[in-house]
């Protein structure tokens, strides 16, 4: 029994240790550090004010507890930092923090269902950390759209505008006043436009660093080749996101959001579960058997064109069968031919299954 209870005992030091370690370590002159407050970090960062006041970071600011509240949520007290003329050495940087040690500053509050997976996900094994992904301090990306949709829709009024004060300085008399104010007007409204484009493009830019797809497809190059494929989810398009399927924070094998492949396939082609009398076995088994999830050369993101595919499974040339089955009469076999060149759901329509016909056929 007693050596039940120090085993015990242990243990839960060896997982005291453990937690200890993942916290970002401090030096003494930090652990003594207090809360200055945002206002004081924004008189030296201010170039960072701005855009992180359109993230929702920002909503920190009204909370009570200042271990959670503005800039100091993160990179802990200020004072010693400031103290010490900004010595970076004073604050906690969570681009010198380990990814265990950074996930930990991420997850004090970030503790949504979706994100508590993260200590045993692919990302994390594979030591990326939150920033890999996310710009803690830049626009999320519904600012970012609206932003730039109000952009283009400036550029669009700018454009006109132009064109009307070069129509009137074209019909304006040489050296009068009404063309002396035309073209000033143009050319104000030039600089204007200019300055906008040169806006419009940094956000751009921006939107590609921090948005999906673009931010999957930095490290998932073969997949982002994929989607570009004649056959494709949506993505390209907009009206899907990776993280429709993919839940990067964690889950089963290949970060699903379901426990299986079918069952994230399920959540949008619900058509294709049945129940069925007659089942074909890879749609209960797994749709990338026959699938190609990110995109394919063949229609329907099929592995293979559709004859090709099935005589995987099913090799031709048919063989006797019962009467009704289209059949050559001579020899009472399909031609191999038709099978190689045809299309099967010509004939088995019901691919996923059935509830009439053990073949398919309807």
């Amino acid at each position: 029994m007693k050596r039940k209870v120090l085993i015990t005992a242990s243990l839960c030091t060896g997982l005291a240790l453990v937690w200890v370690w993942l916290l970002p370590r401090q030096t003494a002159a930090e652990e003594k550090a207090t809360y200055v407050g945002t206002e004081t970090c924004m008189k030296c960062h201010a170039k960072m004010e701005k855009n992180w006041a359109m993230t929702v970071h920002r909503r920190t600011l009204f909370n009570t507890d200042p271990s959670k509240k503005g800039c100091e949520a993160c990179h802990g007290p200020g004072s010693a930092h400031v103290e010490n003329g900004g010595d970076p050495d004073k604050i906690v940087r969570l681009d010198k923090l380990s990814p265990s040690q950074s996930a930990t500053v991420c997850l004090k509050c970030h503790s949504q269902e979706h994100v508590t997976l993260w200590r045993t996900s692919t990302h994390a094994r594979a030591k990326l950390t939150c920033t890999n992904c996310h710009d803690t301090h830049g626009p999320d990306p519904a600012t970012l759209t609206k932003d730039i949709a109000n952009a283009k829709l400036q550029l669009d009024g700018l454009t006109r505008s132009i064109k009307e004060t070069e129509m009137a300085s074209g019909i304006a008399a040489p050296g009068s006043k009404e063309k002396t104010e035309a073209n000033a007007r143009s050319a104000e409204l030039k600089v204007e436009r200019d300055g906008l484009l040169k806006d419009l493009k940094g956000n751009e830019t921006l939107f590609e660093r921090t948005t999906e797809p673009y931010v999957c497809y930095n490290c998932h190059k073969t997949q982002k080749a994929q989607g570009n494929l004649p056959s494709h989810h949506p993505i390209r398009e907009g009206k899907m996101l990776c993280s429709d399927c993919h839940n990067p924070h964690g889950g089963p094998a290949g970060m699903l959001r379901e426990e299986s492949v079918n069952e994230t396939c399920f959540r949008c082609h619900a058509e294709k579960l049945g129940p069925f009398v007659f089942d074909h076995p890879p749609v209960t088994e797994d749709c990338t058997i026959c699938h190609k999830p990110h995109g394919s050369v063949n229609n329907n993101l099929l592995a293979q064109p559709g004859a090709i595919l099935c005589l995987r499974c099913h090799p031709g040339p048919h063989g006797k069968t019962s009467a009704g089955d289209r059949l050559n009469t001579t020899t009472g076999t399909f031609t191999l031919f038709a099978e190689r060149y045809g299309q099967c759901i010509s004939c088995h329509p019901q691919i996923h299954g059935s509830d009439t016909h053990h073949r398919f056929l309807n």
